[in-house]
């Protein structure tokens, strides 16, 4: 059964440059090796396919944790926009046991100008 980890709605310098998660998402996301900062995060989106990013923490005691290179990519191939929302999960892998990081994006809805909620996006190429 996938756990939500976090979920964030974008903003421009998401968008833009890089995405900043929620700090207490830290403590569901891989341990960081002693003494770094930086290590790749592996992210399976819903139609299957597996993303590669760097995933940051700021040195100190405010370690946020941040997705770098690799993000931008992703937010052009998927189109994402400005009010969209990211959901990230992990799971055990039934067959290996290993964990999995997945990412799920939701796309608002609006009524009168207003969100009313979010509902899965899947961009598709025609």
């Amino acid at each position: 059964m996938p756990m939500k980890i976090s979920s964030k709605v974008l903003s421009n310098t998401d968008i833009h440059n890089r995405l900043s998660m929620e700090t207490r998402s830290l403590q569901h996301l891989p341990r960081f090796p002693v003494g770094q900062n930086c290590q790749i995060l592996y992210l399976e989106d819903e139609e299957g396919e597996t993303w590669t990013f760097h995933l940051i923490i700021r040195k100190g005691t405010y370690q946020k944790p941040v997705l770098s290179a690799g993000w931008k990519k992703f937010v052009k191939k998927k189109n994402l926009q400005k009010g969209f929302k990211v959901e990230f999960f992990k799971e055990r892998d039934e067959v290996t046991g290993q964990l999995k990081y997945k990412i799920k994006l939701k796309k608002p809805v609006f009524v009168f100008n207003k969100v009313l909620d979010y509902v899965p996006f899947r961009f598709s190429q025609s």
